[in-house]
């Protein structure tokens, strides 16, 4: 019994020492596995470059380097704000629709942007505020580049030069800006003209019109003593009233420049704008409007 019982402790010490054998194999074994790893890393390394190559993509999208061209192109349409009685720049028309240079040249803008051009004909003085609560993208209006419209808005590259020129009555005793004193003279409201006689005159009684052909018919019918106004529209208004002359003198002794008026922060759209202006500059694509539309216009007040 006691050789029995010898026999079964025996073995179950037996048992015992090779269940820890098999424990310290299992160990050793394992152990390996991680002696693989340049194998292993290795793999992962090469799938995180690629991950991250892919969330860098939609970060470009997100962050939307372009907000305002891909808010236009989404709308389908570049929106114009204008006045239209600035021949040859922008005016009405034998359709009645609005043309000019300034209309060919956001024209032009739009085309580059791949959407359709809206022209919105609004009072001048009205445009700057317009812009500024988003109900246009552009205000193309033969507009002077001043630095008090430079405060509430961005400008273009100015694309044409013009000074302010005098319109009187043939006869007339005004021979330059100094007779101007202690005369009714009319403006376009809110334009370069306007500032002149309103801030560099003095004793002038200032007479403001949507437009200057409304100025210049004014001054035809005697209610007026001059007109002050840019060059072009100052051609375009004594052509179409037999009797007033523009004076050579100029109102003005430094030209003033048009530019584009955009809203403050939309850098990305006035980028593509003045992309579009230097190239129709380059091309002199704009002094050949001028010339066309002083045509049309000529003929359209004839008629």
């Amino acid at each position: 019994m006691k050789k029995m019982r010898l026999i079964v402790a025996m073995l179950l010490a037996t048992a015992l020492l090779l269940a820890g054998c098999a424990s310290e194999t299992a160990d050793t074994t394992a152990a390996p596995v991680p002696t693989e790893a340049p194998g292993a890393t290795e793999a992962p390394a090469a799938t995180e470059a690629p991950a991250a190559e892919a969330t860098e993509a939609p970060a470009e999208e997100a962050t939307g380097e372009t907000p305002n061209i891909d808010a236009i192109k989404e709308a389908g349409k570049l929106v114009m704000l204008t006045n239209a009685g600035f021949a040859p720049y922008e005016f009405l028309g034998s359709d009645n629709t609005v043309i000019g240079v300034d209309v060919e040249i956001a024209g032009a803008i739009a085309e580059s942007l791949g959407v359709e051009l809206e022209v919105v004909d609004m009072d001048f003085d009205a445009i700057v505020f317009a812009l500024q609560s988003g109900k246009g993208d552009l205000g193309v209006a033969g507009m002077t580049n001043t630095p008090e419209r430079a405060e509430t808005v961005d400008f273009s590259i100015n694309y044409v030069d013009s000074q302010q020129m005098i319109i009187v009555q043939e006869g007339s005793d005004i021979t330059g800006p100094a007779d101007l004193t202690g005369k009714n003279v009319g403006v376009q409201m809110g334009t370069t003209g306007d500032l002149f006689v309103t801030d560099d005159l003095e004793g002038v009684n200032v007479q403001r019109y949507k437009t200057g052909p409304d100025a210049g018919a004014e001054l035809a019918a005697g209610k007026l003593d001059a007109v002050v106004i840019d060059a072009g529209p100052a051609a375009q208004i004594a052509a179409a009233n037999p009797g007033l002359v523009v004076l050579e003198t100029p109102a003005t002794e430094e030209p003033e420049q048009y530019a584009i008026a955009i809203a403050k922060g939309k850098d990305d759209l006035k980028a593509a704008v003045n992309a579009v202006l230097e190239q129709l500059i380059a091309d002199g694509q704009i002094q050949a409007w001028i010339d066309e539309y002083n045509e049309i216009s000529s003929a359209e007040s004839a008629a």
